[in-house]
């Protein structure tokens, strides 16, 4: 039986996540997210559908939420372990275990398109997907630059475009499957290409423990 005290908010929440599990649910079928509408994510959910159109703008805001923005919670957060490697393989595999599986993979594809002709989608994915990981990976890099892995003038946004860009071309043109050590491939590219000289990294490390 249903708990008559919950607060609304609570209510509004399990109201919410019934629905994105539902479109998972349905991005996860055969025609996947062009395939999909809101009358059957309602009918399926039991949730009405001017509640999820008051949430969702249409069918693609509401697949862009649940195969991308609601489970960046559940990516592995790139914290301080001293090792810069490490924490940036750490940073892009789980992009590589989302977008490797379904219904995210897939419904990413379909949704391409729509992110790149319409300015309020890719809004969207720019506040609640680009821009939070680029807020994670900037620490990286900072303590990247602090240990004398990195050049100071690595840029956080290049890194982070040139880590996740291959994901994506593999998903899009080349094809999957992800290799299981296409992370590690990736960010030694990565550091090939950003690692301060050994005679420059002295300085640098000698300047941080200056400040």
């Amino acid at each position: 039986m249903a708990d008559t005290n919950q607060s609304p908010n609570r209510r509004n929440e399990r109201s919410k996540q019934k629905i994105l599990d539902t479109t998972r649910e349905l991005l996860n079928e055969e025609g996947g997210v062009r395939a999909l509408t809101i009358e059957a994510v309602a009918a399926r959910s039991g949730v009405a559908k001017t509640t999820i159109y008051r949430r969702w703008r249409d069918k693609w805001e509401l697949a862009l939420d649940a195969a991308m923005i609601d489970v960046l919670p559940t990516f592995d957060d790139p914290v301080d372990v001293g090792d810069t490697r490490k924490e940036l393989i750490t940073f892009v595999n789980s992009a590589i275990r989302t977008m490797g599986s379904k219904p995210y993979g897939p419904a990413l594809q379909g949704l391409v398109s729509e992110v790149a002709t319409d300015p309020q989608l890719a809004r969207v994915y720019r506040d609640y997907v680009v821009d939070p990981r680029r807020r994670q990976i900037q620490a990286v890099i900072e303590r990247g630059i602090e240990r004398g892995d990195l050049r100071p003038d690595t840029d956080p946004r290049l890194v982070q475009e040139l880590l996740i860009g291959p994901i994506y071309y593999r998903l899009l043109f080349s094809g999957p499957p992800f290799g299981r050590n296409l992370g590690a491939q990736l960010v030694d590219v990565i550091l090939d290409g950003f690692r301060t000289r050994p005679e420059k990294a002295r300085a640098t490390q000698a300047h941080v423990r200056r400040r």
